[in-house]
């Protein structure tokens, strides 16, 4: 896991050497209920809610998330983009504005 400061953005970067992500299955990694391994002979439980949440909660905060792989068996690294407030010591907290509340 990395962790950065970008064009006005903190970067989280996570990498693993698991099983990878079948590069047909990639571009709806983020999408409700869609599961690259299915039927009978899946290996692991759950509704693949949890990408599609991860991905929900960034866009909340006015982020981004992506992911990468090469393929099954070549890991995965997922990246999270999050816009940074401006810090402003004559506001408190509780006065700050979403970025896309307002």
């Amino acid at each position: 896991m990395t962790i950065a400061d970008r064009d006005a953005c903190a970067i989280v970067t996570v990498t693993d050497d698991g099983a990878g992500i079948e590069p047909d299955v990639l571009p709806h990694i983020f999408e409700r209920f869609r599961q690259g391994e299915s039927g009978p002979t899946r290996r692991f439980g759950g509704l693949d809610l949890g990408l599609s949440i991860v991905r929900h909660l960034v866009e909340l905060h006015g982020g981004r998330v992506s992911a990468e792989s090469d393929g099954p068996g070549r890991g995965s690294t997922f990246t999270i983009e999050l816009p940074l407030l401006e810090h402003d010591p004559h506001t408190s907290v509780h006065e700050v504005k979403h970025p896309l509340l307002g």
